[in-house]
């Protein structure tokens, strides 16, 4: 194997908001036709602002759903979008919850949009209205654009007879993957031993084994590498990510016994008696089980673990013990055949004429090149405006 060198309110009626926590209901202001409604967590006060169909979420709520979600097994959906879409992490696998809808989700695939699987399931929910109303048509042709500039580290060895001609002079290991496969995936001969470098990420490896796939070890070792994500593809940078960070998981597992006295020695807290008086204890001590389990770490506030309460109250209300209570978001979606894509409908790339287009010269839009000959382009083969970034896509 290759090595690396270095919660809420509750709409009851229209004239009312419910704080989800606690039995507050609010009279909705008639005369500016507006209603506050303040949720009390323990030694923090968190004001929710709804006017109409307008829930003006705050900074601290959404804080709180960004850190349920740190732990988010998938890199596609992204945590980001996961947290522009509303929803937050159930500590349970991939299982997530819209606290203003109470809309309970799992078993997330590369083709669910977060944003539209909440507005489809959910299109009354006060999130959605006020926040995800404007009409994004996502395509599943589109799947990638890279907002970053277009910088690699090495940009003289972008070319791909320029990294091929480092191995000119190599005394290559038969026990190592061929250079071709090692070019392509973006590599060039560091000069010593079998030790490779990324011209983009200017990430190195070495120690290579005959089954290594360069390219999955790219991605692997360095992630965040844009070149490497783009040659990979979404489904196959997915199981990549999805593997190491179970890998991680499992490495990172605190003992049954540890795990059973660290939850025994934080029930003994002040956040703790608090909170009995709104759940029992079999919900607040499962909520530090499972913080501990999924994160090893404990909550960062008290607000967090009083949230994960009401979450997972909310979820044995709704759950009622079936799972079928769950919705797996690509089950319930409706297909859309009309933008299904066209096999092999893009064309050859204009460069090595061998491989598929893939990659959109960005700002002028013209889909060119595959992944490989792409990244070595400075400005666009058909208007020759120069590259500032590139757009994936796939047929």
């Amino acid at each position: 194997m290759a090595t690396a060198d270095f919660i809420q309110p509750q709409i009851l009626q229209e004239e009312f908001v419910q704080c989800s926590n606690c039995s507050h209901v609010s009279n909705k202001d008639k005369s500016n036709d507006r209603t506050i409604s303040k949720i009390d967590f323990p030694k923090q006060e968190i004001i929710v602002e709804k006017k109409k169909f307008f829930l003006n979420e705050s900074e601290t709520m959404r804080q709180i759903r960004i850190r349920s979600l740190s732990h988010w097994p998938h890199f596609t959906p992204s945590i980001e979008s996961m947290t522009s879409a509303g929803w937050f992490s159930c500590n349970v696998d991939d299982r997530v919850i819209c606290i203003y809808c109470n809309t309970i989700c799992h078993q997330w695939t590369i083709k669910d949009d977060p944003i539209d699987v909440h507005r489809t399931l959910a299109p009354q929910c006060p999130f959605v209205l006020s926040n995800l109303l404007v009409n994004s048509n996502s395509s599943q042709v589109i799947n990638d654009i890279l907002n970053e500039k277009f910088e690699p580290s090495c940009p003289e060895m972008a070319e791909i007879s320029r990294r091929e001609a480092t191995f000119s002079n190599a005394n290559w290991s038969e026990n190592a993957p061929n250079i071709e496969s090692l070019v392509r995936a973006g590599f060039f001969f560091a000069g010593i031993k079998d030790s490779v470098t990324c011209f983009y990420c200017k990430g190195s490896l070495h120690k290579w084994g005959p089954k290594d796939n360069p390219i999955i070890e790219h991605a692997r070792w360095f992630p965040h590498c844009t070149y490497a994500k783009h040659l990979c593809g979404n489904e196959l940078y997915e199981k990549i990510q999805t593997s190491l960070k179970q890998r991680t998981l499992t490495k990172n597992k605190i003992d049954k016994d540890e795990l059973a006295r660290l939850v025994k020695a934080r029930l003994d807290l002040p956040i703790v008696e608090r909170l009995r008086v709104q759940y029992s204890l079999t919900i607040i001590k499962r909520c530090i089980e499972d913080q501990l389990k999924t994160k090893n770490d404990d909550f960062q506030s008290d607000v967090d673990l009083s949230m994960a309460c009401s979450i997972l109250k909310k979820q044995i209300d709704i759950i009622q013990g079936s799972l079928d209570n769950i919705i797996i978001p690509s089950k319930r979606q409706p297909i859309d055949n009309s933008s299904q894509p066209i096999k092999n409908s893009l064309g050859d790339c204009v460069i090595c004429l061998n491989e598929e287009k893939q990659l959109a010269c960005m700002p002028c839009g013209h889909l060119c090149a595959c992944v490989p000959c792409g990244y070595a382009l400075r400005s666009c083969p058909i208007c020759r405006q120069k590259v500032q970034s590139f757009m994936k896509i796939t047929s």
